[in-house]
């Protein structure tokens, strides 16, 4: 890829896992947000650690888009698993993203739909399938989910919580955190195609994630950490590859 790729990721412990892959970087401080260059293949790396949460993802992601240009996004890290038959440290790769704390209803809008936005945000097809062959080349690859993941800013954790967003989305949503709808509507409106790419680190309503979460939120980085830097190989041998929707 011609133009830079941007890697993003929310917490320390998994900006850590992702800079352990390209350890030859400059850091600095450009407005409060930490930032990485790097090289990798011949491919320049700019990665930042956007804080938890959609606002400082928002910040984080504008400024890098507007600042750096890169061709394409992508959001490493760990969430929440909601479905049946997950496990965790099983890959989550939304093909679709929507806020789950966003209620304009009574203007006539979808459940999670902005005013002036999409109810849902799309990643991009040419990374998916991008990364859809990263993983069939992996000699033991982790089992990998799609569907949507709802954002919000909230850990989710009770049974409440729960109901609501299956009530709200029919059951439909297959992970959860709280930056990637932030990060997929500011590259939406930047026309910049993303990918969010997590490990499940926990499962929500399955005793106590929160616990889990804190157990096994540095496995978990670490594994899509490692698939990112596969990625990131593979979007740099075909560079037209973000350009495919």
């Amino acid at each position: 890829m011609k133009k830079p790729i941007a890697l993003v990721a929310a917490m320390e412990e998994e900006l850590e896992a992702l800079l352990a892959h390209f350890p030859q970087h400059d850091a600095r401080v450009h407005f409060n947000t930490r930032l990485f260059h790097a090289r990798h293949g011949g491919q320049e790396l700019v990665i930042a650690q956007t804080g938890v949460g959609k606002v400082n993802a928002a910040c984080t992601l504008a400024l890098l888009l507007s600042d750096f240009a890169p061709g394409c996004v992508i959001n490493t890290g760990t969430a929440g698993g909601l479905h049946a038959g997950q496990r965790i440290l099983d890959l989550l790769v939304p093909e679709e993203i929507a806020y789950t704390d966003v209620d304009v209803t009574p203007l006539g809008l979808a459940f999670g739909q902005m005013l002036g936005s999409e109810p849902r945000f799309r990643a991009s097809a040419g990374l998916l399938a991008c990364f859809r062959g990263v993983l069939a080349e992996q000699p033991s690859p982790p089992a990998c989910h799609h569907g949507l993941l709802g954002s919000a800013d909230s850990f989710i954790h009770s049974p409440e919580q729960l109901a609501q967003i299956r009530m709200r989305f029919q059951d439909n949503v297959a992970c959860v955190d709280m930056e990637g709808g932030a990060i997929a509507h500011t590259c939406t409106r930047f026309g910049v195609p993303f990918l969010i790419l997590r490990a499940l680190s926990d499962a929500p309503g399955n005793g106590d994630n929160a616990l889990d979460f804190k157990t096994f939120l540095k496995r978990a980085a670490a594994e899509s950490a490692n698939l990112c830097r596969a990625l990131v190989e593979r979007l740099s041998a075909c560079p037209d590859a973000a350009d495919a929707g």
